[in-house]
């Protein structure tokens, strides 16, 4: 007998192992479980954030489009407005070149003008308020004089004025 209670007690005490392992395992499942579940619901929390953040990222893409958008169109303006300013600048250069000619031939037909393109004191008995030289305009106040005569080549172009803004000197910080 005393081999047959050993027997048992072993069979008991393996069956009692068997009891609490499976038992240890279940919980451990049941824990995994739980865990998974906490994950889950961070993770669905995050989910409406990550959600805002993708859509600022949208709309701050559509947006930079937008822009590069205007930023081409203006872009295309300014190519176009340098066209239009290029022809009329060669067209500017053309009609000076013509009407530079034309003053050349003036003074070349001009017999009160010199071969040096300065002009000659007039003969006594000559009407003094004869059309001036070339390229000269004269005085608005209708003066004949040769000293009020202005070339107009020689007038400064308002573009080419300097902007006083550029002139200043750079404000110095203390």
């Amino acid at each position: 007998m005393d081999t047959a209670i050993w027997v048992v007690i072993a069979i008991v005490v393996v069956i009692v192992l068997l009891v609490a392992l499976l038992v240890i395992l279940r919980q451990r499942k049941s824990h995994q479980r739980v865990k998974a579940q906490e994950i889950r619901e961070n993770a669905s929390e995050q989910a409406s954030a990550v959600r805002h953040r993708e859509a600022i990222a949208e709309e701050s893409e559509a947006r930079a489009r937008q822009v590069q958008a205007e930023a081409d169109a203006k872009a295309a303006e300014a190519k176009r407005l340098n066209e239009h300013a290029r022809s009329h600048q060669e067209q500017a250069v053309e009609s000076r070149q013509e009407l530079d000619s034309e003053y050349a031939r003036a003074d070349k037909i001009d017999p009160d003008v010199g071969r040096d393109g300065n002009r000659r004191q007039p003969a006594p008995g000559q009407d003094s308020a004869q059309s001036p030289r070339h390229g000269q305009v004269p005085d608005t106040n209708g003066s004949s004089d040769p000293r009020h005569l202005q070339d107009p080549r020689q007038t400064q172009d308002p573009r080419q004025t300097q902007d006083p803004r550029q002139t200043q000197e750079p404000r110095q910080t203390p």
